[in-house]
């Protein structure tokens, strides 16, 4: 029996669908859209604050004759949907249970579904482009071929035509969760080489992965294509480094020609340690870096003086949080399964290229071993040179890194760039296992020859910062309270007042 369903929008706009109990509810959201000038792929349809199932018919969604529906904005990032595809019996025997199993994005056309599955895990099966032989009006001979199309039978609902198989999952209601399609095969009348024709305008080759990773490009190397402010070692800017040396006539030391501008202590980086002691080899001829523990007990930070000012939050500090709530508040795109693939293949890319990584090793002593490990070396590697260069040799331990919380480096072939995603400095930290003796944790872990070549580390001294004189009062401010003692008075010095009663008499 025929009824009718109210879709409102957002601006309290009303249409009226007729339909029936076999009316599916994209059919419903497609009419409502092209009343309001929709795009369909956009919204969704809610009753009682409820999503309601797009897939399903209208007997099936539980809703009531003349019922209210709410049409609402949906996501724009595709999720991932599951599609399980039934094969023929003409055809089951060559996968196992007869089903072939994937995900798609929900954006997907299902004829993409279809050629995806004819050569998945280099499988060569044909579901677009058969053609079963036919003798017209009882002729003999080899007869002519005919096209065959491929019919779907998504949940109860047929595709079985060109123009349906261009419609996407989403279109078709299915947005995340799973599918069952069950494929089948017709035979048309249509000749095989005028349907390859269809076919081509019906279904053009649209290149998704260059505009894939254009989209992604702009993601991860947006930072990368941004001007670097560091000045070039070019003649230009040492001459121009020596020409406002000289008139503003310094009497700091000269540095040496290759410096760039000096740094403030806070930014200044720390000497790399590796070429500052090249004499200095570890285990396997490996050059080391061995730096003592602190002798005092109280951080070296807490010693610094301070400024009580520079805890003070101010105006900049608080333009800076509001901007960083508002944008809080404001929803963002979330990257969809295709771009998330393609961030791990640029990120996979990117560590191919790193061909060697310094590792720090910071030990419970607090004292520090730093050396270069190569691209092909292993975690085993790794804990194969802490053992030579602790004293506790017999002794279990492990090594903790931090990527997205601590993380233990795995004794086994594993390789630090490529699987463990090292880049650049990586500082390890060593610990005992609880196996581990109180005579190894209470003593020094280094081993002697190791302990006796350390040396301090380099800790740049901040330079004082030059207090503000007390006694000097702001010069805007007398100013101002001139001006303001002075307003009501005339150039004469007479009072404004007085000039106005004078000239009333």
């Amino acid at each position: 029996m025929a009824t009718n369903v109210t879709v409102v929008d957002s601006a309290f706009r009303r249409a009226t669908i007729k339909v029936s109990p076999g009316t599916y509810m994209t059919d419903v959201l497609e009419q409502a859209c092209k009343k309001f000038n929709f795009e369909p792929s956009k919204y969704g349809l809610k009753n009682n604050n409820k999503p309601v199932n797009l897939s399903s018919p209208f007997r099936q969604t539980g809703l009531v004759a003349g019922a209210k529906l709410e049409l609402v904005v949906t996501s724009r990032s595709p999720s991932a949907v599951t599609v399980a595809l039934q094969l023929p019996d003409s055809l089951a025997a060559t996968v196992s249970s007869g089903r072939l199993v994937d995900k798609f994005a929900s954006d997907t056309t299902l004829w993409k579904i279809l050629r995806h599955f004819e050569s998945k895990d280099g499988r060569n099966l044909n579901f677009t482009g058969r053609g079963v032989t036919q003798l017209e009006n009882g002729a003999s001979g080899a007869g002519r071929i005919f096209y065959e199309m491929p019919t779907l039978n998504i949940m109860g609902r047929d595709v079985s035509d060109f123009g349906s198989l261009q419609k996407t999952l989403a279109q078709l209601g299915f947005r995340d969760g799973s599918v069952a399609v069950r494929l089948g095969f017709k035979s048309t009348e249509l000749p095989l080489e005028q349907a390859m024709k269809e076919i081509d305008q019906y279904f053009e080759p649209v290149p998704e992965s260059t505009e894939t990773s254009k989209e992604v490009e702009t993601v991860t190397d947006a930072l990368a294509k941004l001007p670097s402010h560091e000045p070039e070692p070019s003649g230009n800017a040492e001459m121009a480094n020596i020409a406002v040396a000289s008139n503003k006539s310094l009497s700091a030391p000269t540095v040496e020609e290759a410096t760039p501008t000096p740094l403030t202590p806070s930014k200044r980086p720390a000497p790399d340690s590796c070429d500052n002691a090249p004499a200095l080899r570890g285990p396997d001829n490996r050059p080391i870096a061995v730096f003592s523990a602190p002798t005092g007990n109280t951080p070296r930070a807490a010693l610094q003086p301070h400024n009580e000012a520079d805890f003070e939050p101010t105006v900049a500090h608080a333009k800076l949080h509001q901007t960083r709530l508002q944008g809080s508040s404001v929803n963002k795109r979330l990257p969809s399964d295709a771009e998330q693939e393609q961030l791990e293949k640029d990120k996979a890319a990117k560590l191919a290229k790193v061909t060697s990584v310094r590792i720090k090793i910071r030990f419970p002593d607090q004292s520090v071993v730093e050396s270069p490990f190569q691209a092909a070396e292993t975690g085993a590697d790794l804990y194969a040179y802490v053992t030579r260069v602790i004293a506790a040799k017999d002794q279990p331990y492990k090594l903790v890194y931090h990527d997205k919380g601590p993380q233990t480096v795995p004794n086994s072939e594993k390789q630090l760039i490529r699987d463990l995603g090292f880049s650049g400095a990586v500082l390890v930290n060593f610990l005992w296992e609880d196996a581990a003796s109180d005579e190894a944790r209470k003593g020094s872990v280094l081993e002697a020859s190791f302990k006796n070549a350390a040396k301090p580390i380099y800790i740049p001294e901040a330079a004082p910062e030059e207090p503000e004189e007390a006694g000097r009062a702001p010069i805007a401010d007398k100013g101002k309270d001139k001006q303001m003692h002075g307003k009501d008075k005339n150039k004469n010095g007479v009072p404004l007042w007085l000039m106005k009663s004078l000239t009333k008499k």
